[in-house]
């Protein structure tokens, strides 16, 4: 049975072996939260994600929606909108090769952009630019999986 982890792995993966946007964001490419001390990095973070079920109950696709952003600490913007930049032309339309699976989309649903103050120390600001990316692959089923 396909593992549905290595998808986000392998979108970290692209994003994270990338040496433009890795010269913008030096602190890396991390999933849901990232070290302490990063103050220039791309987060992912899977939204929400749907198994599509087909007869006899295997899944025929997944379809799953990423928030992926460039954060900087930063007071202008250019840094965080340049790397967002760079994810875009990574991702959008852009075949994610995935062990188990065949690639259907890659694409950007929705821009992300906010400024929140820092938690520690209001007069610092945060730069948080990027958008929701909507990837559905489909479980490529062998003779093992009972074909």
């Amino acid at each position: 049975m396909p593992d549905s982890t290595a998808i986000d792995e392998a979108l970290r993966q692209v994003l994270a072996r990338d040496a433009a946007l890795l010269a913008l964001m030096p602190d890396g490419v991390w999933f849901d939260a990232a070290k302490p001390g990063c103050k220039h990095y791309v987060l992912l973070t899977l939204v929400s994600e749907e198994d599509v079920a087909t007869f006899p109950g295997r899944r025929e696709y997944e379809d799953a929606l990423y928030r992926i952003h460039a954060v900087a600490l930063d007071t202008s913007a250019d840094t965080a909108a340049a790397a967002a930049n760079r994810i875009d032309a990574l991702l959008e339309n852009v075949a994610l090769v995935v062990a188990g699976y065949s690639w259907m989309t890659t694409h950007r649903e929705g821009r992300v952009r906010a400024t929140p103050e820092d938690p520690v120390d209001p007069s610092v600001h945060w730069q948080v630019i990027g958008g929701q990316y909507r990837v559905q692959m489909a479980p490529v089923w062998g003779v093992q999986d009972g074909d």
